[in-house]
C-alpha cells in the first residue's frame, strides 16, 4: 500500500476536517506532521507542512472529494 499526498495544509485542524469528510466517503486518509513539528522546522526553514495522505488507488476519487468538500462551503 503506497500512501500519496493529496493536499498539504498549515494545521493540522484543517487536515483533520478534510480527513473526516474523506472517510465519510469511504476514503481511508492519513495526516502526517503536527503543529509542534512545523513550529520546530520553522527554524530549520524545511517546514513541509501538515500532509493528508490516501493510498493511490484512492487519490482520483479523494480529488475529486476535495475539490467537492471546498465547494460546499462556496455555495
Amino acid at each position: 500500500m503506497e500512501l500519496i499526498t493529496l493536499k498539504i495544509f498549515n494545521t493540522e485542524i484543517e487536515a483533520e476536517m478534510l480527513k473526516v469528510y474523506l472517510e465519510t466517503n469511504g476514503i481511508e486518509a492519513y495526516v502526517f506532521g503536527n503543529i509542534m513539528a512545523n513550529t520546530f522546522n520553522l527554524f530549520n526553514n524545511t517546514n513541509e507542512g501538515v500532509q493528508l495522505k490516501v493510498v493511490e488507488n484512492d487519490f482520483e476519487k479523494a480529488s475529486e472529494l476535495v475539490v467537492e468538500f471546498y465547494n460546499k462551503d462556496n455555495q
